[in-house]
């Protein structure tokens, strides 16, 4: 078996999901697409025009990467939705001279606003880095396949059910048309990743019986930044994205659904349940947004296999990341620390000793390989999906308090977004007196 291979799906018919994928695609609807499959070159050359949607920090890294490929390519369109992180984010590029002479962006084909994402897509690119908070993901992605283009994104890929709904509709449409797609997952282009899949599909440590995750971090999302004087609310949520779940998900979607996707991959399945609870012990007040500061899920797989999942972010704590696997045999330690390699982070990942070795870098060469036709085809968003929504399942669980069946996660209705999308308009969460956010309360608060 493919150690890299798509994860299943609940068999839920077509019709079904079409029917309730709401935002870009309840709109616009698959009538019109496209039906003509799109070559696994980009464009019919060799060189790949790169389109670059959210211009954050983890998204000009990511560029890096797309940059530094070992193979013929080019950024020639950007947008965001705020004017000064397109600078700060071409200046910073243009630091590195290798990616430098990649880069080909005027003025006239740096976009903003909220529709910038469309405008990128019209710009003649082959394929799209989508790097945007989470929120928009969906939207962005079903657009983009709509569109012919090839895509990188970072996950999570949905923070609510009919998020989840576009994607799936949305991954029908690439897989036709054999569009190369690749997530900001990484730990799928890990070699130790790779290598303990492999012996666990090999039966070293026995049929699995317990998954253990932890992603507990001392803080995170920009906790305490409290909102400027005139600046207006929706601008202050989308710039503090981290701490408000409509943006985000909440920590344990955003940052914990890598070791989610490694408890799915290990088992090549997603959770049928989960039960959990979490809250806020530390994030209280202006500044916090309505996010939990810890979670802990019981996850169910078919079978009766349980998978136990801890995300935190409070100071003082103790940090840890890990993926353990026990078995009938034995059990298994996959990864540990931020990157799954231990003590290395970063700066030592992206130095010339290890670079070699750099699961960010990795990703974006199998992704040009892909398009290319010098590797395997690469259609990763349907396990960045369900992994996604398995986040938001247990995210769901830990809200209301109560257990989640995998079906009732997915058909939820319950929308995380405004009624417009506009700088003037009202976000989904709104300031309480005294400048804090109303959090979630289980047992009383709704997640379906």
């Amino acid at each position: 078996m493919d150690p890299a291979s798509s994860l299943r799906v609940s068999d839920i018919s077509r019709r079904r999901f079409l029917k309730g994928a709401g935002g870009v695609l309840a709109a616009d609807s698959l009538v019109g697409w496209p039906s003509i499959s799109r070559s696994a070159h980009a464009a019919g050359s060799e060189m790949i025009r790169i389109g670059f949607i959210g211009c954050g920090n983890r998204g000009t890294g990511a560029c890096k990467e797309a940059l530094s490929v070992k193979a013929p390519v080019k950024l020639v369109a950007v947008g965001d939705l705020f004017p000064e992180r397109i600078e700060i984010s071409l200046r910073n590029l243009r630091k590195y001279p290798e990616v430098k002479a990649r880069m080909d962006v005027p003025a006239e084909r740096c976009f903003t606003g909220f529709d910038a994402y469309r405008r990128v897509l019209e710009a003649d690119v082959d394929m799209v880095l989508l790097t945007t908070p989470p929120h928009f993901r969906p939207m962005h992605y079903a657009a983009a396949i709509k569109a012919g283009k090839h895509v990188f994104m970072e996950k999570p890929l949905c923070i609510d059910a009919p998020g989840y709904r576009t994607l799936v509709a949305a991954n029908d449409v690439a897989r036709r048309r054999k569009l190369s797609v690749v997530v900001g997952l990484q730990r799928r282009h890990q070699q130790n990743y790779l290598e303990a899949i492999k012996r666990i599909r090999d039966g070293q440590i026995g049929t699995i019986s317990l998954l253990r995750t932890y992603f507990n971090m001392p803080s995170g999302g920009r906790s305490g930044k409290l909102k400027p004087e005139g600046m207006r609310e929706m601008e202050y949520q989308i710039r503090h994205w981290g701490v408000f779940c409509w943006l985000c998900g909440d920590h344990l979607v955003e940052q914990a659904t890598h070791e989610i996707d490694v408890a799915n991959w290990v088992m090549d399945a997603h959770p049928v349940r989960a039960n959990g609870m979490g809250g806020r012990e530390v994030r209280f007040g202006p500044g916090n947004g309505d996010i939990f500061d810890h979670h802990f899920i019981e996850f169910e797989y078919a079978g009766g296999v349980r998978f136990y999942c801890q995300a935190r972010q409070q100071p003082g704590t103790w940090s840890h990341v890990s993926d353990n696997v026990q078995g009938t045999k034995g059990e298994m330690t996959i990864g540990t620390g931020a990157w799954g390699m231990g003590k290395l982070g970063p700066r030592e990942l992206r130095s010339r000793k290890w670079r070699a070795i750099n699961p960010y870098q990795q990703e974006h060469q199998d992704l040009a390989a892909s398009i290319l036709g010098d590797g395997r085809y690469r259609m990763e968003a349907d396990y960045g999906a369900t992994s996604s929504m398995t986040a938001v399942m247990g995210r769901m669980a830990t809200y209301s308090g109560n257990l989640v069946t995998w079906d009732e996660a997915i058909a939820a209705t319950q929308r995380l977004a405004p009624v417009r999308y506009a700088l003037d308009a009202e976000p989904p969460v709104l300031q309480l007196p005294d400048g804090s956010y109303q959090a979630a309360i289980p047992g009383i608060s709704k997640v379906f």
